[in-house]
């Protein structure tokens, strides 16, 4: 679903953005229209929101969710959102 085709529909500025390539012109598009506008960025649900600094009590969390996962049935879903995220680190190899 597009949303902002719909915007367009409803007769607002709408702009799309679906590779991490085009956020910094959607949200440059949407600042330079005169008017309201809405940025519609797709994002990888698997991707993690990881900050700067990680406590240990952080990554002790995360074990633990990921272990719970596992644990019940979401080996796959665990695989998915760790190819999603080594993508994102140079000179990580992912195996297929």
């Amino acid at each position: 679903m597009s949303y902002a085709a719909i915007a367009e529909a409803a007769g607002i500025y709408g702009v799309r953005g679906e590779q991490p390539k085009d956020v910094r012109a959607a949200l440059q598009s949407a600042l330079d229209h005169p008017g309201p506008a809405l940025v519609d960025l797709v994002t990888d649900p698997n991707a993690l929101s990881i900050p700067p600094h990680v406590s240990g009590a952080q990554v002790k969390g995360f074990a633990l969710a990921a272990m719970k996962v596992v644990l019940s049935g979401g080996v796959g879903r665990m695989l998915k959102m760790a190819r999603s995220n080594l993508r994102n680190i140079p000179g990580a190899v992912l195996v297929r």
